[in-house]
């Protein structure tokens, strides 16, 4: 009789925790990330209004760009820990991308992820381009508006 009744009483305590896990609110699960499968709309902020003093704006910090003597490195983070460098020779038209990772000394490295020479590809009107024109339609549209000025890119050298 009294296994019975500790099963019964087992049974009873799991049935009114899941009673109580279906009806009570669930706002604790989106602290751990597991929030609703459609999360709610975003809220509008409101901008709050400067006493008439010029706005604040704040750099990104997880990139940066440098130019000189030929170079244009350009550096910036994805995941943790993680950060990459974009190393262009204007010179020789060469690019070259770096990743490096902190963490444990075991951890620690910079890896050549590629490198390319470019010349040719900055030669190319378009790749993989999704625009709305590509650059012929462009330069068409522009020939159709009958300007009288001859139509250049700026990259012309003067004469």
């Amino acid at each position: 009789m009294t296994r019975s009744f500790e099963r019964l009483a087992m049974v009873a305590i799991a049935g009114a925790a899941f009673v109580l896990g279906a009806f009570l609110p669930r706002s604790y699960l989106d602290a751990q990330g597991r929030g609703p499968s459609i999360p709610p709309p975003p809220t509008k902020s409101e901008p709050i209004p400067s006493a008439g003093k010029e706005p604040v704006v704040y750099a990104e910090e997880n990139g940066h760009a440098c130019a000189g003597n030929g170079f244009l490195a350009v550096t910036g983070s994805y995941g943790v820990g993680t950060s990459v460098l974009y190393l262009v020779d204007t010179v020789s038209r060469q690019l070259s991308v770096y990743e490096a990772r902190g963490g444990s000394q075991e951890q620690r490295r910079v890896v050549l992820v590629g490198a390319r020479k470019i010349d040719l590809d900055l030669q190319l009107e378009g790749y993989n381009d999704r625009s709305e024109y590509d650059y012929r339609q462009l330069r068409r549209l522009f020939e159709r508006r009958g300007d009288k000025e001859d139509i250049t890119t700026g990259l012309e050298k003067s004469k």
